[in-house]
């Protein structure tokens, strides 16, 4: 490995999983240690199956690329997402894998700089390969939901694919459009990278129960809803469906939510539904089972009950729960 000086470089985190062992890497990889940046293979190299396990035992879940390298990154991912997910010989857990790496490294660019259009772009093609491998895969939600989280993960990122996933896939069964249902997916991903731009204290909310937050801090945290619209809200390439989905994600139809609004759309009502129960699996570390337990009695009210129901059959005919 050669150092390499990055005190005048920008690096963008990519997943390993969305890399293969034996492929060649038109880009450089560097890891992170002693708080720098030390480059680990040069461009056009490959990694052999022996070190890619090695990476794998030791918990390496990231690598890093030059922010000049993203685009070659995006067309190296665009090329492994198709050759995967329309591969027979694949099995759903590789499939899986390279998809949730691709769907967790695009919101790790988006929360990095929820402005940027490449991110947006990745995001957008993640989203699309999440929906494939959801509709061609009946065990593929399943297997989402029941992976552990590796240990340097951001949770956000996590709620985010997961919140992502399971909305796609309720708007489908809820008979969405096309169009509803790849701006849900693309909503679910980046609802939440506003509580980046919070203070550290009030970012530290996302990990405490919502039925523990004061009021002050409700007010304080509810703005990341608002925040991401404010950044992304001029930018062409995003159209407005998605923003609106994005700031509306936290409202009800008690009115409770930053926004006050008591009339969601139905695609709101499915994000909104979908990210308070996964929020209760994330904050209170319960299961699944118990989240729904509790999203039953806690908000009735909140939500059409007859979506509620519903969404009660979906998670058990999913195998979720």
């Amino acid at each position: 490995m050669n150092e390499n000086a990055s005190e005048e470089k920008n690096y963008t985190p990519i997943r390993i999983s969305t890399l293969k062992p034996d492929m060649n890497i038109p880009f450089e990889l560097h890891i992170f240690f002693k708080e720098q940046y030390i480059q680990y293979s040069p461009s056009g190299e490959s990694i052999e199956k022996e070190k890619f396990r090695k990476l794998r035992r030791q918990k390496i879940a990231k690598f890093f690329i030059l922010d000049s390298s993203e685009t070659l990154y995006q067309e190296f991912l665009d090329d492994l997402l198709n050759e995967t997910l329309n591969s027979e010989d694949a099995t759903i857990e590789e499939k899986v894998e390279v998809v949730e790496g691709a769907a967790l490294s695009a919101t790790d660019q988006m929360l990095k700089d929820p402005g940027s259009e490449s991110a947006y772009k990745l995001t957008t093609n993640a989203a699309r390969s999440l929906r494939k491998l959801i509709e061609d895969n009946p065990d593929a939600l399943k297997n989402i939901f029941g992976k552990e989280t590796d240990e340097e993960d951001d949770p956000i990122v996590k709620h985010c694919l997961n919140v992502s996933a399971l909305s796609l896939k309720f708007a489908k069964l809820m008979k969405c459009t096309e169009e509803e249902i790849d701006n849900v997916s693309i909503a679910g991903l980046i609802h939440d990278i506003g509580i980046n731009e919070l203070d550290e204290e009030t970012k530290a909310l996302f990990l405490k129960s919502r039925n523990d937050h004061s009021p002050q801090e409700r007010l304080k945290f509810g703005e990341h809803c608002k925040n991401v619209a404010k950044i992304m809200s001029e930018k062409p390439y995003i159209n407005q469906e998605i923003l609106h989905l994005v700031e509306n994600h936290e409202e009800d139809r008690t009115g409770s939510g930053p926004l006050k609004s008591q009339k969601p759309t139905l695609l709101v009502e499915i994000i909104s539904l979908i990210n308070r129960y996964d929020e209760k699996i994330i904050t209170k570390n319960i299961t699944p089972k118990e989240a729904l337990d509790e999203l039953l009695i806690d908000e009735l009210g909140a939500y059409d009950l007859s979506m509620i129901n519903y969404f009660k059959k979906v998670l058990k005919e999913q195998g979720i729960v």
